[in-house]
């Protein structure tokens, strides 16, 4: 395991022998986007976060740097996860597991069928991931239960990567966005949009802006079913966000004490209305923040995620017609291209049985 000087630890040099983490991600760029800003009347930038890795980009890899780090300090062999079908945390769980010589077991739900899909079963697969289901998500979460209740020898990692020792890849992350605002890259952003599924990703960056001092209004957009925040056992999607940031400062504080003790006495804003009634389903919404961004930016989002969120920015800079706001956009979708990790000589017949119809059926029509 290498260990690279993090900013988290650098601001807190008593962390750095108490928490297992694995190199694994660059600093990524901040930018304006000056040909939207223009279109749009508006002052909008955008964190880079699709550009983590060289392999693989997106929000996944900041989480698993510390996750994986803490797998093979437990010395367990394999890792438990579970997600959609197309899901990119257990795309980037079996992607850096299987460089750290950790096989990942998949417990996967049923999503809307889109050709990404398909290719991520078939990537799955192909990095040598054990894959169980797919099932509906309530389902598939009971069987995700169950297994960790039985495989005793297998690292349990929560949907999205999302536990508190995930969440301090964020709480890094809000560390480096302070530095490239001192250093001048960027303004101090008034509003940061962020995809929230499980909660790690918005968690962090709540946490992280507190330990920095950085006042930002952070805005999550839901993507998901509220369900998938079942690891915090709370019945409020937007009450999790909190209590994870909390639990994740509680971790923190165990391990040095001189962390400041902040506070979370206001509830995240997080925006509902973009999630468009179901998990990977298509919005039109979603699709034409997608082109729009694609088309002034040369930047390409996707339609489960991250054009939802962009959409709901959109939405909120026209409602509330800022035009000098600094508006700040976190993308946490991947832009690498990740076809050169099939193995070409895989077909979905060489996965296991329960797949196959999923290759057999009628695609989701405006897929992207």
């Amino acid at each position: 395991m290498t260990q690279k000087s993090l900013l988290l630890f650098e601001e807190f040099p008593g962390l750095q022998e108490k928490i297992p983490h694995v190199s694994l991600v660059k600093k990524t760029e901040v930018s304006q986007l000056k040909s939207l800003s223009e279109e749009l009347n508006a002052n909008l930038w955008i964190k880079r976060d699709d550009q983590t890795t060289d392999v693989y980009g997106g929000n996944k890899p900041r989480k698993l740097e510390f996750t994986l780090a803490d797998v093979i300090e437990k010395q367990k062999t394999d890792v438990l996860t579970y997600g959609g079908t197309g899901s990119n945390h257990c795309l980037a769980t079996s992607i850096f597991a299987q460089q750290l010589d950790i096989t990942p077991v998949l417990v996967l739900f049923n999503q809307p069928l889109t050709a990404d899909v398909q290719k991520k079963l078939l990537i799955f697969y192909s990095l040598g991931a054990e894959m169980l289901g797919p099932y509906g998500e309530i389902w598939g979460l009971a069987h995700f239960l169950l297994f960790k209740r039985f495989r005793k020898k297998t690292y349990y990692l929560p949907a999205g990567g999302s536990s508190p020792l995930g969440v301090l890849g964020f709480v890094n992350a809000a560390l480096e966005l302070k530095s490239q605002i001192e250093n001048g890259e960027m303004p101090k952003p008034d509003y940061l949009f962020v995809t929230c599924g499980t909660l790690g990703t918005m968690a962090g960056l709540l946490l992280g802006c507190k330990l920095a001092n950085l006042k930002i209004e952070i805005i999550g957009v839901r993507v998901v079913q509220t369900f998938v925040s079942y690891y915090n056992w709370t019945f409020s999607f937007d009450n999790a966000a909190r209590k994870l940031a909390r639990k994740t400062l509680n971790y923190l504080r165990k391990r040095d004490e001189s962390i400041p003790k902040v506070e979370f006495k206001e509830k995240p804003t997080i925006l509902h209305d973009f999630y468009g009634g179901g998990y990977g389903k298509v919005t039109p919404e979603g699709v034409e923040a997608i082109d729009l961004m694609k088309k002034y930016e040369n930047i390409t989002l996707d339609t489960t995620y991250t054009g939802k969120t962009f959409a709901a920015l959109l939405n909120f800079i026209k409602e509330k017609g800022l035009t000098e706001e600094i508006i700040l956009f976190w993308n946490t979708y991947n832009s690498r291209d990740i076809s050169k990790l099939k193995n070409p000589e895989i077909t979905y017949e060489d996965l296991p049985k329960s797949f196959h119809k999923l290759f057999l059926e009628d695609l989701l029509v405006n897929s992207k």
